[in-house]
């Protein structure tokens, strides 16, 4: 059999080389808090078969208030630079720094450059009061001020949640099916109130929650 010529052997090293590209961004996700989040977005990851690898998930250890969640990631990501996106997970509750954080957080989007040159989304996934009005969107609208007792209060309801518990490992694979739900109410909010009131019930959590899950549809 005739050796291939030069140029078709590059072509074909090039066309294996494409066919190995990813088709999904690398992804770092901080989170504030140690189980809640992290146990959450850990568990999309596992369910679809993430790669661990390029998508990392983790808390910070520069503590728990927004700014500091913001640090750590810029942090996190300038030792490697080996992510596409980065995400930072944050409540309102009572932190002093978080409309800081929201400010630094859209101050330092496509600030950074990863290890391939390319400007990084940074974006804040912040919620009002706390990541736990995520999960009552999933059953219900919440359209006033709530308090995190208040949002506890709720999911514990018989018609609701009653099993939860705070830091579960299970909340992602109790709720999976009334997630288009829960999206649907989180845009509503976004609709009407902003993350900058800290007041308004407000929550990003659907947007990473979706990134994931198309990322997880390419694996399918």
């Amino acid at each position: 059999m005739a050796k291939k010529h030069r140029f078709e052997r590059t072509e074909a090293r090039l066309t294996r080389r494409l066919g190995r590209k990813r088709s999904y961004d690398r992804t770092l996700i901080v989170c504030e808090g140690e189980k809640t989040e992290v146990n959450y977005f850990e568990a999309i990851r596992r369910e679809k078969r993430l790669p661990n690898a390029d998508i990392r998930i983790v808390p910070s250890d520069y503590g728990t208030s927004p700014l500091n969640i913001v640090e750590y990631a810029i942090h996190l990501f300038n030792d490697k630079k080996a992510f596409d996106r980065v995400y930072v997970v944050f409540d309102r509750d009572d932190h002093p720094s978080y409309h800081n954080a929201l400010a630094k957080a859209e101050a330092t989007d496509k600030k950074l450059k990863s290890d391939e040159g390319k400007a990084v989304p940074f974006t804040a996934i912040p919620s009002v009061p706390n990541f736990e009005l995520w999960v009552p969107l999933h059953f219900r609208d919440v359209l006033a001020p709530i308090h995190r007792n208040e949002v506890y209060a709720e999911l514990r309801k018989p018609a609701y949640y009653p099993t939860y518990a705070k830091n579960s490992e299970t909340v992602f694979a109790d709720t999976i099916d009334r997630i288009p739900a829960a999206t649907v109410r989180a845009v509503s909010l976004r609709a009407q109130f902003t993350n900058y009131s800290g007041t308004d019930p407000y929550t990003d959590a659907d947007v990473l929650t979706g990134e994931l899950m198309k990322i997880a549809g390419r694996f399918a």
